[in-house]
């Protein structure tokens, strides 16, 4: 069974999120890497108490839809549209604190906002984001059964492609691998 933190949570750590990026003396001025964010989702995942957490930052060159969920319960917020789709612009983020058993999956779809990408077709990522591939959570990785990250598993969307520090290789070094590219809309 999953439990998540509420909605106003979601919504106060996507303000809070980017209000850190925002007002860190470190950021003033010039562009901020993924370490500094993802120090400040480690400490709001902490102060939430969640078992574990998923950050999704936009680090592509223009803004993105995302929307994320496991099952059928989407990640909303005040944030949201009707459809649970946010907009990140470049260098925002969405994150979210769970408790879960290991039969959970979570997954994101991503749309490229950048007129290039529309262009090319090439603008239309799905991923499942978390999750054990023995419970049928095909191409997550394995972060389930691992212990890096202090729990959190940390992705980012960037011009080619989504990106995760999940994987068994990539340690504790803020290391991502490429998960996947940017493909056709699968409804074309």
């Amino acid at each position: 069974m999953i439990a998540f933190k509420t909605t106003t949570l979601l919504f106060f750590f996507t303000t809070f999120f980017s209000s850190v990026i925002g007002q860190d003396p470190e950021c003033v001025g010039v562009e901020c890497g993924f370490g500094v964010m993802a120090n400040a989702a480690y400490a709001f995942i902490a102060e939430v108490n969640a078992e574990y957490g998923i950050v999704v930052v936009n680090n592509c060159s223009n803004s993105i839809y995302l929307k994320c969920a496991s099952g059928d319960d989407a990640i909303t917020g005040d944030g949201s549209d009707d459809d649970d789709w946010w907009t990140l612009e470049n260098g925002m983020a969405l994150a979210w604190g769970f408790h879960s058993g290991f039969n959970t999956c979570f997954w994101c779809y991503a749309n490229n906002n950048g007129q290039e990408a529309r262009d090319s077709g090439n603008w239309y990522i799905h991923q499942n984001v978390w999750g054990s591939p023995a419970s049928g959570c095909s191409g997550a990785p394995d972060t389930a059964s691992q212990g890096n990250h202090n729990g959190v598993t940390s992705w980012q969307i960037r011009d080619d492609g989504a990106y995760s520090n999940g994987c068994a290789a990539c340690g504790e070094d803020d290391d991502f691998e490429l998960y996947t590219e940017w493909g056709p809309d699968p409804n074309a």
